[in-house]
């Protein structure tokens, strides 16, 4: 069994400045299911039955986890309604209006601890006789704790397993057996006031461990450890038998795969979502000289889609006299180099439309340049040439795949012969530059495009 998260709160009682009563949880997450553990120590004295009761409904109602965890809460499919229904309404009366306390959105709770109920309408005398022929039954008749929860006055929908032991309250420390009880002046009455209580999602007591019911308890031993003598109770230990139900993470994968691949449905579905249309562009290559504008076109070749393009800088080399590249470097998140810029970098084109990006140079002299944090200055000019490898990335509008074109831009300087391919040149014949730029069947109309601005940000 895993547990993937555990989380704990303390709530000390603030009403009286040396009080000892208060209370400690834990939290925990198993396959998806909140478990949580809560140790009190309730208000003292035969008498002080409604302040106990108030106890615990401060405790369940101000007994938080850490906030991150709400998370958990999310996580925990399956929890069934009926199951939510019981724990928001049984647990301390709480009406949804008010928000449910994290103790009542757990699929298990287990309080534990000296909740100090007593055995009321039974003398001193009458009780050491009960506890003598080991007459619990009838003891329990007298139980506060039994008679308030009867009355669904505290601990509203959790269950105690059958007591068979002994009253754990109170005993002289050091003396062991049923003949250690409080002999003394005071001679304190009996009682079970150590004591475990639960509940899980069970409706009803018949209820199976199902996803609509994903955590079902029962009591495999409730017994008080009478041995112990260093205090004056007698602790009480509780074994759980806790059934969970959880889904199998591979196996439902594989179900939810079989279902891909049989269902027409979903496999159109699918096949929508990796549709990238049709697109080409201009060229492959660009060659630039000093404020030089060109332009990169990039059609939507399909009738009934739009594309979603967005450009972004791959990296940048260096162009040695041997037109190799050397020292390149990625740019990733860096973005352009401030020697090139692209408008637009990020757009939608309408079905067979056009959109075109205007690739500039911007002039050395009037933009200074940092290599590697050196800025570099007109003394100290590299006029070996540079280029950048652009990626335009295209996508449907509902599509989660991507399709990209690699553009590569270089920069030669006007002082150097300009030496590139005959495709090269083709290209950057074919583009023409800012002031010849060919005519083209833009995106659409102004109001149109600002539509589209407005679609590509809410994608």
């Amino acid at each position: 069994m895993g547990i993937f998260s555990l989380s704990s709160s303390l709530i000390s009682d603030l009403r009286f400045h040396f009080s000892k009563q208060g209370g400690v949880g834990l939290r925990l997450r198993v396959f998806d299911r909140i478990m949580c553990f809560a140790n009190c120590h309730l208000a003292a004295h035969l008498e002080a039955v409604n302040r106990r009761n108030a106890d615990f409904d401060h405790i369940f109602r101000t007994m938080t986890f850490s906030r991150s965890s709400n998370l958990l809460n999310n996580a925990a499919a399956g929890v069934s309604s009926a199951a939510q229904t019981l724990r928001g309404t049984n647990a301390a009366g709480i009406s949804p209006a008010e928000g449910k306390p994290d103790l009542a959105e757990a699929d298990m709770v287990v309080f534990c601890g000296d909740f100090n109920y007593r055995l009321f309408g039974i003398s001193y005398d009458e009780a050491r006789d009960f506890v003598s022929q080991r007459c619990f039954d009838w003891l329990r008749e007298k139980d506060q704790l039994r008679a308030e929860m009867k009355a669904g006055k505290v601990f509203q929908g959790m269950r105690e397993a059958l007591i068979r032991f002994p009253p754990t309250y109170k005993f002289e420390r050091g003396k062991p057996g049923l003949g250690g009880y409080d002999s003394g002046e005071k001679k304190r009455i009996p009682a079970w006031c150590d004591r475990i209580l639960y509940r899980d999602n069970r409706s009803a007591p018949t209820s199976e461990c199902s996803l609509e019911c994903p955590v079902v308890t029962s009591i495999l031993q409730y017994e008080a450890c009478m041995d112990v003598t260093e205090s004056d109770h007698k602790p009480v230990r509780c074994k759980f038998h806790v059934e969970i139900a959880h889904v199998d993470r591979s196996v439902r994968r594989q179900e939810f795969g079989k279902i891909f691949l049989s269902n027409d449905k979903i496999r159109g579905l699918r096949e929508e979502l990796h549709y990238v249309p049709e697109t080409a562009i201009s060229t492959n290559n660009i060659v630039l000289q000093n404020q030089d504008t060109c332009s990169l076109r990039i059609t939507n070749k399909n009738g009934n889609d739009k594309v979603i393009f967005q450009i972004v800088c791959e990296g940048q080399s260096t162009i040695n006299e041997d037109e190799q590249a050397r020292d390149y470097r990625p740019r990733g998140a860096f973005g352009f180099p401030r020697w090139i810029e692209v408008t637009p970098a990020a757009g939608i084109i309408k079905p067979d439309q056009v959109a075109e990006v205007l690739v500039h140079h911007e002039d050395f002299r009037t933009l200074e340049e940092f290599v590697d944090g050196i800025p570099q200055s007109w003394w100290s000019e590299d006029t070996r040439d540079k280029e950048v490898v652009l990626l335009v990335n295209v996508r449907g509008s509902c599509s989660t795949q991507t399709r990209t074109h690699r553009v590569h831009v270089r920069h030669c300087f006007a002082t150097k012969t300009v030496r590139i391919d005959s495709k090269s040149s083709s290209s950057r014949k074919h583009q023409g530059s800012s002031h010849q730029r060919p005519a083209l069947r833009h995106m659409g109309s102004a109001s149109d495009m600002a539509d589209d601005h407005r679609d590509l940000h809410g994608l």
